[in-house]
This record gives C-alpha cells, structure tokens and sequence, in this order.
C-alpha cells in the first residue's frame, strides 16, 4: 500500500466555512430586497407631482402608476360632479378653468367601472393619448401631459378645462382707401 503525501491528506479534509453559506444568504436576499427597493423608489419618483386617487377602473396600455392613478382621480371627479377635483387634474400651464363642458362625459362614469386605455405619442414622450370607455358602452378620448413640456415641474396632468386667458383676439384687417 502507498501512502498519500502529507500535503495531499490536507487538501481532502477542505471544509466550507458554516459561516460562508450563511453571509451568501445574507447576500442573495439583501440584494433581492434593494431590487424591490429601487423598483419602489421609482414608482414614487415618477408618482411625485402627480395626483393619484383610488377608483375603480381597468387601465391597459403602457401606464405607469402615476399615469393610471390620475386617470382614476379624473374619473372620480368626474363621477361626483366635483369642479375642484376635476381642477387638481387639469394641466394649469397656462391657466384653465372648468366648465359644464367638462362634465359632458359625468354621468357616463357613474354607470359602472370603466376601462382606460393609455398610448404613448410616439413623437412626444411627455405626451399621452387617453382613450377611456364607460360601463355603458360611451367613450371619452382625452390626453394627458407631462407638465415638464410647458415649462412646470414634473407631473402628469390631464388636458381638460378652458383657457382662462386664450390670447389677444386678432384685430380684423381694414383696408385703406
């Protein structure tokens, strides 16, 4: 029989540290709670200026949270008639105010759960197309915005309401004898 150099037993007798498994762990679920984390984190970045409400409503589409939450603060404006609602979801760069007009589409979002469906301006990344369908069958195509484009902090609101303030009127041209 031959016998194992001396050096050779000690690479048999290799022992994993008990202590190495437990800091691997501690490492796969660390990193597993910074994922959800910044995941989180993000959806309060993008959320921060945005009006979010809770409403019932099936949105489809790219729509992130901030985006969905504020069609539903619109439709629940909407439903109850609510001018201030309706006011804290309109884009106010430059100024609106509501009008019985916006309120064509209220009694349409009392009939039930509605299905909201966001598209993306594929020009535009701060520009969203609205198309929302009542529990009655009525549809509504509105759009929303990032008030980044207009020059405001960032925030996504609605495009409804009137201008306060349209512009100079267009003096009509006279012609000279």
């Amino acid at each position: 029989m031959t016998k194992a150099p001396a050096g050779a037993a000690g690479l048999l007798r290799l022992h994993f540290p008990y202590w190495a498994g437990g800091m691997a762990a501690i490492v796969i679920v660390a990193g597993i709670y910074l994922t959800w984390a910044g995941h989180a984190a993000w959806d309060v970045i993008e959320t921060w200026g945005t009006p979010t409400c809770s409403w019932p409503v099936q949105v489809r589409g790219t729509a992130s949270p901030a985006r969905a939450g504020l069609v539903r603060c619109y439709l629940r404006a909407l439903a109850a008639g609510d001018t201030a609602g309706l006011m804290a979801v309109a884009a106010d760069i430059p100024p609106v105010r509501i009008t019985r007009a916006d309120f064509r589409y209220a009694a349409d979002a009392r009939t039930g759960p509605a299905t909201a469906t966001l598209t993306p301006n594929p020009n535009d990344d701060t520009s969203y197309r609205v198309t929302i369908t009542y529990a009655n069958g009525v549809t509504d195509n509105a759009s929303m915005m990032n008030m980044i484009a207009m020059g405001g902090s960032s925030g996504w609101r609605m495009n409804i309401g009137t201008d306060i303030n349209p512009g100079p009127a267009v003096p009509p041209t006279t012609s000279s004898p």
